[in-house]
């Protein structure tokens, strides 16, 4: 009788998040028990086929009985794994029950026979959760009465009585039972572990979820109110220089003269450059929010050179450029965001260079800092004001009336930076000058 299947739960179906719910649990449990009582009454009769007392005449009302308490437990199983749960359960509790109460009749009480009733309890609680306490309540009845009545009034419904070793039988049926409750709660209790894994789980699946939830809604409010900055600021922007361009064209018709016409057209041609530059930084913002970010080696002190050429032979050749590239690796990002963030700032420090003081300059360097690369952008211009500065990266912001800019090149700079997951800091004096700093 030392002999029983170890039933791992690695065998048992592992469902996603909460789906592996009571009932569930129940519907294993049953399938489970059902296949252990198959297995504990087998050896029950192999092993009363060697019993000395396996002559006497009415053994074979007990193979019988124990024959079809085998066969319910096969049914119970294969109707339970056709998912018709409620009648195998209404199987099982039935069956076992009028089939152990023809065994306890069979058997003397001293043999132990009804010790079976217990794991049959500890079933019927699990197999039953609090929306069925209905039935629960009924089988405990069933069972318990049962139980009563064969115990106290030694009941024999059949008259007969099988001869037994007693003490044999009672030992063995006692380890039976014991490990049918053991290896009923062991399920359970393994179930219930793999419950609490799942629940766990899902507990940081859903916290996972709402803090993307709470990203996109930052993201989202972030995005509504520059949608509506936006809407504004284009509306505005892209109407001031075609009222001044139809402005200056009426103005041409009053006048007709030469001069007045070469004067008119100079202005229209500053009013279109400055509409022109102000679609082209609402593409570049539209590109970088859109493409992703490619990453390639590129020759920084090279792309830094053409940038400054533009400007040394478009009018800015008072400026002292000075570039100093110190990497000691290639270095490698996205090459157009990269062009986009020092075309910017270095337009920002040509722009707003300082005219009254005799060297004016703007250096751009790069270095290796720990596990990060620098970029900076030097000049002694004009500088920002302390009071502006938390506010230069913000969507069309001015710090002043004079700006030349359509307000959108330090914002370009930052959500560009951001997008290569970066920093930018920015130190400025007014008078002195500023430095921006951009780390990758």
């Amino acid at each position: 009788m030392a002999f029983f299947p170890h039933i791992r739960l690695s065998s048992l179906p592992r469902p996603d998040g909460l789906d592996f719910d009571g009932s569930q649990k129940q519907n294993i449990v049953l399938s489970k028990l059902a296949l252990l009582t198959v297995a504990v009454t087998s050896i029950h009769l192999i092993d009363e086929a060697f019993s000395p007392q396996s002559t006497d005449p009415n053994y074979k009302y007990l193979i019988l009985v124990e024959s079809l308490i085998i066969c319910s437990s096969l049914i119970t199983y294969i109707i339970n794994e056709f998912r018709y749960h409620g009648a195998a359960k209404h199987t099982f509790l039935l069956s076992i029950n009028i089939l152990l109460f023809f065994l306890n009749s069979l058997t003397p009480i001293e043999s132990g026979t009804y010790f079976f009733f217990f794991p049959l309890l500890a079933g019927t609680f699990i197999f039953y959760g609090y929306s069925e306490t209905n039935m629960r309540y009924f089988y405990l009845a069933l069972t318990s009465t049962i139980f009563i009545v064969l115990t106290l009034f030694n009941y024999n419904i059949l008259g007969v009585r099988v001869n037994m070793d007693v003490e044999h039988d009672f030992q063995t049926n006692l380890f039976s039972s014991l490990v049918l409750m053991v290896l009923t709660i062991r399920f359970l209790v393994q179930l219930n572990k793999v419950t609490e894994t799942n629940l766990l789980n899902y507990q940081h699946e859903i916290k996972k979820l709402l803090n993307e939830v709470s990203e996109k809604n930052v993201n989202l409010e972030k995005v509504n109110k520059e949608l509506d900055r936006f809407a504004y600021c284009v509306s505005h922007e892209l109407r001031a220089p075609l009222v001044s361009v139809m402005g200056l064209i009426n103005l041409s018709m009053l006048d007709p003269s030469p001069k007045s016409h070469k004067l008119h057209l100079e202005k229209m041609k500053e009013m279109l450059k400055k509409l022109d530059a102000f679609i082209h930084d609402i593409g570049d913002h539209s590109r970088n929010a859109k493409s992703e970010v490619v990453r390639e080696e590129m020759d920084l002190e090279k792309t830094i050179s053409e940038i400054i050429d533009k400007y040394q032979y478009n009018g800015y050749k008072n400026i002292d450029f000075q570039v100093n590239v110190n990497l000691e690796k290639p270095f490698v990002s996205d090459s157009t965001r990269v062009k986009l963030i020092l075309n910017n700032l270095i337009s920002n420090a040509v722009k707003y260079h300082n005219n009254s003081i005799e060297h004016p300059f703007v250096k751009v360097q790069a270095s290796i800092e720990g596990p990060r690369r620098a970029i900076e952008v030097i000049d002694n211009g004009m500088g920002i004001e302390s009071e502006y500065q938390t506010r230069v990266f913000d969507m069309f912001y001015r710090a002043s009336e004079s700006s030349k800019g359509s307000g959108l090149g330090l914002y370009i700079v930052k959500e560009t930076v951001d997008k290569l997951g970066g920093d930018i800091k920015l130190e400025s004096i007014p008078g002195v000058g500023s430095k921006f700093k951009v780390t990758f």
